[in-house]
């Protein structure tokens, strides 16, 4: 009780002072919000939250086949990394706790021993001053701190983004090898088919070594392409597991379905570059982190010309009587007036400036790149569902008609076969290009810029620098 006393009297006079008092979870409810707007997905600090809750609700998402949104979700509640991510927030907030701190009193006492003959009682000199110039700037640092706070929810914010992407492309990239697993597999049974028949009329004599020769070579080399699948499978599996933090008897998981084809309305790309901009938490922090900069030039350039004062009370004790009265310390600022804190501020304004301009570069450029990614990964995939399927599943149906009427061999409609698979195949790659490339678009809407998608080139124009005004153009 004593302790909750003392806390609220603090708070209560660092209040009046303009400190006030910063709560334990600052910033994770607006990092909450943020994410659940631009996601649709609920990020948990285990700190407030606790770590059960997430367990069990990532344990009732993990008892079901698993699609994209519920690998999100779960790599977003058990991955330890969202966590480091959002003691972001409680370093930012001890910032900004120590920029409000009432500066502590500062005691000195002094003892004089008389050196004559007798001696007698000493002297005594104390004093207690506390220091007015950190008192009267505790708004500006305080204000400063802010900014980086909230610099620190924008960019914590879109780590926990990155995390929603790389959970959604691990996913589709596991999905679509657990597809063309399948399919090496049927590939390899008709090469298992074909060189076995091969063998049986080599046998007969009524085919050479050469012929039998290529059967075996294309039925090694599908136990091959199985084997290569089949260890992809694995990799990705274990990659997935790590995203969602899943080890153990929790990484016992299944996928709910194959890979969609993309939906018949197309993701409305138009003036990308612009919902980019105006969406983006990278730009957003460049601006917090500015403005802070700012507050803390004007700070430091203040703080330097204002002397530094103390203020107290002393009190003095001379010949058994006590004197006291006011005390007043200062610091003339003659020699040094904060010229390398000014200096250091106004270089990390020029910086995060020059940031922000570079930022807005690489937006526009990922914003084109993706745009160009998303339509050319849907044509492929279209034309591979519209065209090359359908002539796949026609040649099959010939070749069967063909070997039906004994006009076409055994190895020919194998042959027909496995390049229907092969081309199932390579539509199953498509798939996976085109979800991973509509994520990446997606992304960009929500506000996050795709790292390593940026190409060269692009211009910054339309974006709004810190401490110049401007527009889309």
């Amino acid at each position: 009780m004593i302790g909750d006393w003392r806390a609220g009297f603090f708070c209560a006079f660092a209040f009046v002072l303009g400190a006030g008092c910063v709560p334990q979870d600052a910033g994770y409810q607006d990092v909450r919000n943020v994410v659940s707007k631009r996601t649709g997905h609920d990020v948990r600090w285990n700190r407030f939250d606790g770590q059960s809750e997430s367990a069990k609700a990532a344990k009732r998402l993990l008892s079901q086949p698993l699609n994209a949104d519920s690998v999100v979700q779960v790599a977003i509640l058990l991955n330890p990394e969202v966590q480091a991510d959002l003691e972001e927030l409680g370093i930012a907030r001890a910032g900004l706790v120590k920029a409000g701190a009432i500066p502590n009193p500062t005691a000195a006492l002094g003892v004089g021993f008389p050196i004559s003959e007798g001696g007698g009682e000493p002297d005594l000199d104390v004093a207690a001053t506390i220091d007015l110039t950190e008192l009267i700037f505790i708004r500006l640092r305080k204000g400063a701190a802010q900014k980086e706070l909230d610099a620190a929810k924008m960019r914590v914010a879109g780590s926990v983004m990155d995390r929603v992407l790389e959970a959604k492309m691990a996913f589709f990239d596991y999905q679509a090898t657990e597809q063309i697993v399948e399919l090496r597999r049927t590939v390899l049974l008709a090469a298992r088919s074909s060189f076995d028949a091969a063998g049986r009329i080599h046998e007969a004599g009524n085919t050479n070594d050469l012929d039998l020769a290529n059967e075996q070579a294309l039925y090694e080399e599908a136990r091959l392409g199985v084997a290569s699948a089949e260890a992809a499978l694995v990799t990705g599996r274990e990659h997935l597991n790590m995203v969602m933090g899943l080890w153990g008897t929790g990484a016992t998981w299944r996928v709910a379905g194959r890979l969609p084809d993309p939906p018949e309305a197309r993701l409305e790309v138009a003036n990308l570059e612009r919902r980019a901009l105006e969406a983006s938490l990278d730009l957003a922090m460049t601006r917090k982190m500015f403005e802070s900069a700012a507050r803390r030039a004007n700070f430091e350039k203040a703080r330097g010309w204002l002397p530094e004062l103390g203020a107290g009370v002393e009190a003095e004790r001379e010949d058994g009587a006590w004197d006291f009265g006011p005390l007043i310390e200062m610091e003339i600022p003659l020699f040094y007036q904060g010229q390398g804190e000014v200096a250091a501020a106004r270089a990390v304004m020029r910086q995060q400036k020059k940031r922000f301009e570079a930022l807005a570069v690489q937006i526009r450029t990922a914003s084109r790149t993706a745009a160009t990614r998303l339509g050319a990964a849907r044509d492929r995939a279209e034309f591979y569902r519209d065209t090359l399927l359908p002539l796949r599943a026609k040649i099959m149906r010939e070749t069967q008609l063909g070997y039906n009427a004994m006009g076409l061999g055994i190895f020919q409609l194998l042959q027909a076969k496995r390049d229907q698979v092969e081309t199932g195949r390579a539509y199953v790659e498509a798939l996976r290009d085109y979800w991973t490339a509509r994520a990446e678009v997606e992304q960009l809407i929500a506000g996050r810029i795709v790292r390593g998608s940026a190409m060269k080139g692009g211009s910054a124009a339309g974006a709004t620098a810190p401490g110049r005004s401007g527009g889309d153009h």
